[in-house]
């Protein structure tokens, strides 16, 4: 990648679903230190020392599934895993701010500095993304929000667990 960034081919260079080791390797073993680190982060897996990490090193932290992957394929879920929308704080919040719980979702992590990268097909929910960014959410909100987590994961990589292949999910984390 730093090949094709100096060749002009590629702009920025990134890394997806990197913890604090992973990219302690790279930044010791390249010259061009990722621009942005794409991983799952929400109030329910906040991953605040790899954010903290991120912010030291100027490394730009993207969330996905910020709303918490609803609509993910049942395959991919677990009995009895949370719902982030439905959690009571986050509805409160919501109901104070006269706006969707997705919006505060989105809030919370746009007042924290992540980019984020809600999945939507529907022209009034991708409106009321865009909205999102408008929304001031309180010091109070805020703490309340960051006490929800729970270091659930809703992409929890065991979907690409296969006969075959040598990938276990719990080693792709740490």
């Amino acid at each position: 990648m730093q090949e094709a960034q100096r060749a002009g081919l590629a702009t920025h260079i990134g890394v997806s679903n990197f913890n604090i080791s992973k990219i302690k390797n790279i930044i010791n073993d390249c010259k061009i230190a990722p621009e942005l680190n794409q991983v799952e982060m929400h109030p329910f897996l906040p991953q605040q020392e790899l954010f903290d990490f991120c912010m030291t090193h100027r490394i730009n932290v993207t969330a996905y599934s910020p709303l918490g992957s609803g609509d993910r394929p049942d395959r991919m879920k677990k009995d009895n895993e949370p719902i982030l929308m439905e959690h009571s704080i986050i509805k409160t919040i919501a109901e104070n701010h006269r706006c969707t719980p997705a919006q505060i979702l989105l809030a919370w992590a746009l007042t924290r500095g992540t980019g984020v990268i809600p999945k939507s097909t529907n022209k009034e929910r991708i409106k009321q993304n865009y909205d999102a960014s408008l929304i001031k959410l309180s010091q109070a909100d805020m703490a309340e929000i960051d006490q929800l987590d729970y270091e659930f994961r809703f992409v929890n990589g065991e979907a690409w667990e296969m006969e075959g292949n040598n990938y276990v999910a719990e080693k792709f984390w740490d």
